[in-house]
């Protein structure tokens, strides 16, 4: 594995030095040693920066000369020697720096680096380690210890650093990339020891049904779910997964049975009870589902999806004031999402249902600005997606002029 190593990135401009101890400096007066120290860096780093590494490095051997205890002189000499692939030298220079000051910042993280391009694993660890020990929000020595572990067949190990680092730097692609490898190799070895263990077990045919869902073969999924609820008939959430796929197949009937099974295995449990609640609700069966859905909302104590199909359910049994509330509420929740524009819509209907003409034309207006606004934002997605796929012909559809119903509605869990 190769990989550059980002020296210029992490160098930050320094102030300068100012040096209290004259004995680190040899052979000129001690302010003209000074002055030409700080100069010396002062170039250096300029030359690092134009790309003159040659340049560099011939002026930071020079403030090892004049000021052999200084580790900021050996830190940059490293670093030169680093950018030029001179590993060895590079590795020396880094542990003199270190020797002179333990707690010189990046010195460690560097020197792990160095290691690692030389495949010295083992002590590109204890360094990048020990680098972080004394910076815990050191992204990069937090990327660079998952890159090690990586390198040396650990991804488990990798996994925790690159997760840190992805939180400290979360649009940093080049962690996102190496996070991304270390969980899938992961999973990988997860599932091949799952399969080792049992080929046949109700996880791997849900492992089958969730990759199957994922692509949006929902026949497939279902008939990998039924399999996997045949060998673990009590497992709840098999049902639940079960039901979304017979729902997102358009069998509405099939998701309420399978609905009412889950909440049959789990009484009382909230998501259960807004899924059958919600199917009934798309089947037109209000007045099944608003009790369900009643104690669902209850339970979640605060405004989600639920609220949206409660008060769907309200105003199919002419209970509009109430039906009014929970519209709200779910519309509330989420102001721009697709929830809160089947809200809308459907809080226009239900004010002209009550004669308040004013609140129904705000409603669809809101509608109308939000379905406006999420247009604009699929347009850009498809322009931005044929930039990166030119040449494939891909039509946007055209917008509905209302949201529909009971075919495809929120498909948000609460």
């Amino acid at each position: 594995m190769s990989h550059d190593a980002p020296v210029s990135a992490a160098r930050r401009p320094r102030a300068i030095i100012a040096l209290t101890f004259l004995t680190v400096f040899v052979g000129l007066p001690a302010k003209a040693q000074q002055d030409r120290v700080e100069t010396d860096l002062r170039l250096g780093a300029e030359a690092m920066h134009r790309g003159k590494i040659d340049e560099a490095e011939t002026l930071f051997r020079e403030v090892i000369q004049l000021a052999p205890q200084l580790a900021d002189g050996y830190l940059d000499l490293g670093l030169a020697q680093l950018k030029q692939g001179k590993l060895a030298d590079a590795a020396d220079s880094l542990e003199d720096a270190l020797q002179r000051n333990p707690k010189a910042t990046g010195a460690s993280m560097f020197l792990g680096i160095t290691y690692f391009q030389m495949n010295r694993l083992d002590q590109a660890r204890a360094a990048l380690q020990q680098e972080i020990s004394l910076s815990p929000d050191n992204a990069e020595a937090l990327m660079w210890l998952g890159i090690t572990e990586l390198a040396a067949g650990n991804p488990e190990r990798a996994v925790g650093p690159l997760d840190r680092a992805a939180e400290l730097s979360p649009k940093d692609i080049n962690i996102l990339d190496y996070r991304g490898r270390a969980h899938l190799l992961v999973s990988k070895d997860s599932y091949a020891r799952m399969y080792a263990l049992d080929p046949n077990s109700w996880r791997m045919h849900r492992l089958s049904a969730q990759i199957f869902a994922e692509s949006n073969q929902h026949k497939d999924a279902i008939r990998e779910y039924q399999a996997a609820i045949k060998l673990a008939p009590k497992q709840a959430d098999l049902y639940e997964e079960l039901g979304d796929e017979y729902r997102k197949d358009g069998s509405l009937d099939l998701a309420a049975a399978t609905y009412k099974n889950e909440l049959e295995l789990t009484p009382h449990n909230a998501v259960a009870l807004y899924d059958l609640g919600s199917v009934f609700v798309d089947e037109g069966k209000a007045q099944e589902g608003v009790p369900l859905l009643k104690e669902a909302v209850q339970i979640f104590a605060k405004p989600t999806v639920a609220d949206y199909y409660l008060g769907r359910g309200l105003a199919d049994l002419g209970q509009y004031a109430e039906a009014v509330d929970h519209l709200e509420k779910a519309a509330a929740s989420s102001p721009e999402s697709e929830v809160a524009l089947h809200s809308y819509y459907k809080l226009s209907q239900v004010y002209h249902k009550m004669q308040r003409p004013g609140d129904a034309r705000d409603a669809l207006a809101r509608f109308q600005k939000l379905q406006e606004q999420r247009s604009k934002q699929g347009a850009q997605q498809l322009a931005d997606w044929k930039k990166m796929n030119s040449g494939a012909a891909v039509e946007a559809p055209a917008p509905d002029s209302a949201p529909s119903q009971g075919k495809s509605p929120p498909r948000d869990k609460p």
